[in-house]
C-alpha cells in the first residue's frame, strides 16, 4: 500500500471512530441513530470498495509492467547466448573436421 492509500484508509478509519463517538453522544432517537449508522456504513462499504477497485487495478498494472520487463530481460537472455553459441561454433566445427579427417590409429594414441 502506498502512502496515499495508507493516509485514505487512516482518514476512512478516523471518520468511522469520529461518527461512532459522534452517535455515543448525539441526542437522537433510536430510530435516527440506526438511518445514520446505515448511511455511515454505506458510505464506509462505498468508500472501501473503490479503495480496493483502485488496488486491483494497481496490481494489475504492476503485474503487466511485470511481464514486460521479465520478457523483455528473457529475450536479450536469448540474444546473448546465441551471439556466444555462434562464436564458439565455428572453433569446435574445425576441431570435429579435424577430428574426423585423422585415421582412428592417431586418436587411440593421442
Amino acid at each position: 500500500m502506498d502512502n496515499r492509500d495508507s493516509g485514505l484508509f487512516a482518514f476512512l478509519l478516523g471518520a468511522v471512530i469520529g461518527a461512532a463517538a459522534a452517535l455515543l453522544y448525539a441526542p437522537k432517537t433510536g430510530k435516527e441513530t440506526r438511518a445514520h449508522l446505515k448511511k455511515l456504513t454505506e458510505d464506509f462499504v462505498e468508500d472501501a470498495n473503490e479503495v480496493g477497485t483502485d488496488l486491483r487495478e494497481k496490481g494489475k498494472k504492476f503485474v503487466s509492467e511485470s511481464k514486460t520487463k521479465v520478457s523483455e530481460f528473457v529475450e536479450k537472455g536469448k540474444a546473448r547466448y546465441s551471439k556466444a553459441f555462434k562464436k564458439q561454433q565455428a572453433p569446435v566445427e574445425e576441431e570435429v573436421v579435424t577430428v574426423e579427417e585423422k585415421p582412428e590409429d592417431d586418436l587411440i594414441q593421442e
